[in-house]
């Protein structure tokens, strides 16, 4: 006799929504490779807040400084979500 496998049906994934936000760093945690950003409203998704945000590229991550005026895309798929596309703006720090 053979082995019946299970199947799951899982539920579809939800398409990762992009979202422009502006803000200024506040700390860093290196370790975990998260930024803790105060921004504006991120029009769509959330009102202006200080939050910490996991940053998905190492290189994006080693260019921020605490201080640091920035400008990033919130990628944001269920309740997940990061930070890509990081730029800092020119006269930070």
């Amino acid at each position: 006799m053979l082995p019946v496998a299970c199947s799951r049906e899982s539920s579809p994934k939800e398409p990762e929504r992009h979202y422009q936000m502006t803000g200024v760093v506040v700390s860093l945690d290196a370790k975990l490779q998260t930024a803790t950003v105060k921004h504006g409203q991120i029009k769509g998704w959330m009102e202006a807040m200080t939050m910490e945000y996991p940053v998905r590229s190492k290189s994006d991550f080693a260019k921020l400084h605490e201080g640091d005026k920035i400008t990033a895309t919130v990628d944001v798929s269920g309740s997940d979500y990061s930070l890509s596309n990081v730029q800092v703006q020119s006269g930070s720090q």
